[in-house]
């Protein structure tokens, strides 16, 4: 059976909070949410806006790249989801979260250099 993005999404939230050592009551408390969200999120009931996606996995210091398109099987492939989530946004908007991925990854590098 084929993963949705939605279902390795879901599965690697859960791997990595639980490979931290955290709680999902520890990961909402950190990031402001209800424990019942990141429930939802872990077992795939609920759809994550994609502020909430860069939040979390800023939190747990995941890359956004792992995240889109971990559900492709080929690397430079993009999933239907992102370009439907792109597809419905100006140039503008789209350049702003791409730019703000990027400041996430840069940041996520600088943290795990030193």
């Amino acid at each position: 059976m084929t993963k949705t993005p939605l279902d390795i999404l879901a599965q690697t939230i859960r791997k990595t909070r639980e490979a931290r050592g955290l709680s999902q009551m520890d990961l909402a408390h950190k990031l402001n949410m209800n424990p019942h969200t990141i429930m939802d999120f872990e077992v795939g009931r609920s759809n994550p806006k994609a502020e909430t996606v860069f939040l979390i996995a800023d939190e747990l210091d995941i890359s956004l790249d792992a995240i889109l398109f971990a559900s492709t099987d080929k690397p430079n492939a993009v999933s239907a989801e992102v370009l439907n989530f792109f597809a419905s946004r100006t140039p503008e908007e789209s350049a702003k979260y791409i730019s703000l991925c990027r400041q996430i990854e840069q940041m996520s590098k600088k943290d795990t250099e030193g």
